[in-house]
């Protein structure tokens, strides 16, 4: 590469911005967009409500007691403290102490060889449960009160078996705003595929923070065990359920659930280490995906610079139409996400710790065979 190509290459990191703003926009109009509805079921659905936490301390007060102020359902939940180091299980037991709806294992079982953590988690207590209704939410979303009869009668209607909630996300810290909003806008209009409603094609797709299916069709599944050592397990989960014949939804609702993914500067800086190999097909690919946000974020900034260097507005119009159009996928973000715009704009820093985290992700892969989540290397079964 010479340094006379730079401009075309910033041109065409242009174009690309320019489609994947476009496909996000089209998003808007396809996907389906869930609101709270004022319509009463004519019976409360009786539902198990399934909770795996692990050093949750600063959100699971709050989200379980989201839980328990659902409207016109019948709820048990179940939460699995998952080995926290923190105060999960205090805050948790206190909880369960006043309300009978609430029940709480601890470590039971240990981590089964070959089986990643929220997947074992969720699996226990998917066997010890028992009614029509399955909700797998995370420890950490806050749900609106008619959330789940709202997510169960849409389910109804659309006569579908498992549906998923994609949530309001909250930005706080630097790096979470950095990072997550171009991200989210990448892995939304990558995974929302145009045949997800296509009964012949296995795409399908899912948002951990908030799955709810039939029980009869966990059964029908053997349960978790199909995605007991998978990094985006909540994305296998709907493919293998659809892979089964069963029909599949996911719905935009920001107005139902919220969440903080990332609570502080250095779990965000880290916080992809857990799924970023599965944006690659394969592992080797992950070496040149390292490279990519570099490209499209920092080659721009330096054909801008180069530009005001030499006094040339070609290059400076060049540059800073990529920085500009990367921008404003931002406000297109904002639709899904409270961002903190100062630090927002910063997102060309990104590719530091995506690069580091692939780094660590592919480092993981080869050294322990698994992935590091939460403080602990989780190894995947060799048998």
């Amino acid at each position: 590469m010479t340094l006379t190509t730079l401009p075309i290459l910033t041109l065409a990191i242009t174009g690309l911005s320019v489609l994947i703003g476009l496909g996000f926009i089209r998003m808007f109009y396809v996907a389906q967009w869930l609101s709270p509805t004022d319509q009463i079921a004519a019976d409360r659905p009786r539902i198990d409500v399934i909770v795996p936490a692990r050093n949750e301390q600063d959100d699971i007060e709050h989200a379980i007691r989201s839980i328990l102020a659902q409207r016109d359902v019948d709820l048990q939940i179940t939460v699995i403290n998952d080995h926290s180091t923190d105060q999960t299980g205090p805050i948790l037991d206190a909880i369960a102490e006043h309300d009978s709806r609430v029940t709480v294992t601890y470590n039971d079982p240990p981590l089964l060889d070959g089986w990643f953590g929220k997947a074992n988690a969720m699996q226990h207590a998917y066997q010890s449960t028992n009614r029509p209704y399955v909700i797998f939410a995370d420890a950490d979303v806050i749900h609106s009160p008619r959330c789940f009869t709202t997510a169960v009668q849409h389910m109804q209607q659309q006569q579908c078996d498992f549906l998923s909630l994609f949530p309001y996300v909250q930005l706080v810290s630097f790096w979470e705003n950095v990072i997550v909003p171009h991200l989210m806008v990448f892995g939304l209009v990558t995974f929302l595929n145009p045949k997800l409603d296509d009964p012949d094609s296995p795409h399908a797709v899912a948002a951990g923070a908030f799955m709810l299916t039939r029980r009869d069709v966990l059964d029908a599944i053997n349960g978790l065990s199909t995605v007991r050592n998978e990094a985006l397990d909540d994305v296998m989960l709907a493919r293998n359920i659809k892979a089964h014949g069963f029909k599949t939804s996911i719905a935009l609702a920001p107005q139902l659930l919220t969440v903080r993914l990332f609570k502080n500067n250095r779990d965000a800086f880290w916080g992809f280490s857990k799924n970023i190999l599965g944006a690659v097909s394969h592992i080797a690919f992950a070496f040149p995906a390292m490279i990519v946000p570099v490209v499209v974020y920092w080659i721009p900034i330096v054909v801008f610079l180069i530009g005001v260097y030499r006094h040339d507005g070609v290059w400076i119009a060049c540059g800073l139409s990529a920085y500009m159009v990367q921008a404003a996928i931002l406000v297109l973000a904002s639709r899904l996400a409270q961002m903190r715009p100062l630090k927002s704009l910063a997102f060309p820093l990104s590719a530091i710790p995506i690069g580091c985290c692939f780094a660590r992700a592919i480092y993981h892969h080869f050294v322990s065979d698994g992935v590091v989540w939460r403080g602990r290397v989780i190894r995947r079964s060799t048998n």
